[in-house]
Protein backbone atom coordinates (compact mmCIF):
# COMPACT_ATOMS: atom_id res chain seq x y z
CA UNK A 1 0.00 0.00 0.00
CA UNK A 2 1.14 3.34 -1.01
CA UNK A 3 1.70 6.24 0.91
CA UNK A 4 -1.66 8.08 -0.77
CA UNK A 5 -3.71 5.07 0.04
CA UNK A 6 -2.70 4.90 4.05
CA UNK A 7 -3.31 8.51 4.19
CA UNK A 8 -7.04 8.02 2.53
CA UNK A 9 -7.39 4.87 4.62
CA UNK A 10 -6.14 6.76 7.67
CA UNK A 11 -9.00 9.92 7.10
CA UNK A 12 -11.15 7.58 6.57
CA UNK A 13 -10.69 5.83 10.11
CA UNK A 14 -10.32 9.05 11.27
CA UNK A 15 -13.89 10.42 10.46
CA UNK A 16 -15.78 6.76 11.31
CA UNK A 17 -13.72 8.36 14.81
CA UNK A 18 -16.86 10.49 15.39
CA UNK A 19 -18.61 7.56 16.87
CA UNK A 20 -15.07 6.58 19.63
CA UNK A 21 -13.41 3.63 18.44
CA UNK A 22 -15.47 2.94 15.06
CA UNK A 23 -12.47 4.08 12.99
CA UNK A 24 -10.38 1.05 15.02
CA UNK A 25 -13.15 -1.26 13.99
CA UNK A 26 -12.52 0.01 10.57
CA UNK A 27 -9.09 -1.06 10.43
CA UNK A 28 -9.58 -3.98 12.36
CA UNK A 29 -8.09 -3.43 15.87
CA UNK A 30 -9.03 -5.68 18.30
CA UNK A 31 -9.27 -2.73 21.01
CA UNK A 32 -12.28 -0.98 19.13
CA UNK A 33 -14.43 -2.68 20.69
CA UNK A 34 -13.48 -1.60 24.06
CA UNK A 35 -13.09 2.24 23.12
CA UNK A 36 -16.73 1.80 21.79
CA UNK A 37 -18.42 -0.18 24.89
CA UNK A 38 -16.42 2.80 26.87
CA UNK A 39 -18.20 5.78 24.84
CA UNK A 40 -21.37 4.51 24.47
CA UNK A 41 -21.12 3.83 28.54
CA UNK A 42 -20.13 7.65 28.76
CA UNK A 43 -22.93 8.48 26.70
CA UNK A 44 -25.15 7.14 28.59
CA UNK A 45 -23.95 8.10 31.83
CA UNK A 46 -23.72 12.20 30.36
CA UNK A 47 -27.61 11.65 29.27
CA UNK A 48 -28.78 10.36 32.50
CA UNK A 49 -26.53 10.89 35.17
CA UNK A 50 -23.74 13.59 34.73
CA UNK A 51 -23.62 16.25 31.95
CA UNK A 52 -19.99 16.86 31.91
CA UNK A 53 -19.29 13.48 31.29
CA UNK A 54 -20.01 15.04 26.57
CA UNK A 55 -16.94 16.30 27.68
CA UNK A 56 -14.90 13.18 27.91
CA UNK A 57 -16.77 11.58 25.16
CA UNK A 58 -15.80 14.14 23.33
CA UNK A 59 -12.15 13.88 24.72
CA UNK A 60 -12.45 10.12 23.82
CA UNK A 61 -13.53 10.51 20.12
CA UNK A 62 -10.62 13.20 19.16
CA UNK A 63 -7.91 10.84 20.79
CA UNK A 64 -9.81 8.08 19.27
CA UNK A 65 -9.55 9.75 15.48
CA UNK A 66 -6.05 11.01 16.03
CA UNK A 67 -5.06 7.57 17.60
CA UNK A 68 -6.73 5.68 14.56
CA UNK A 69 -5.49 7.97 12.00
CA UNK A 70 -2.22 7.07 13.45
CA UNK A 71 -2.64 3.81 13.37
CA UNK A 72 -3.67 3.44 9.39
CA UNK A 73 -0.85 6.17 8.63
CA UNK A 74 2.14 4.71 10.30
CA UNK A 75 1.43 1.27 11.47
CA UNK A 76 0.98 1.69 15.32
CA UNK A 77 -1.23 4.43 17.23
CA UNK A 78 -0.39 6.39 20.27
CA UNK A 79 -1.63 3.76 22.68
Amino acid sequence: MDDRERTWQGLRAASLSILAGAGHLYLGEKQGYLIVAFGAALIIISRLFWRPAELLYLSLAIFSAVDAYSIAKRGHGLM
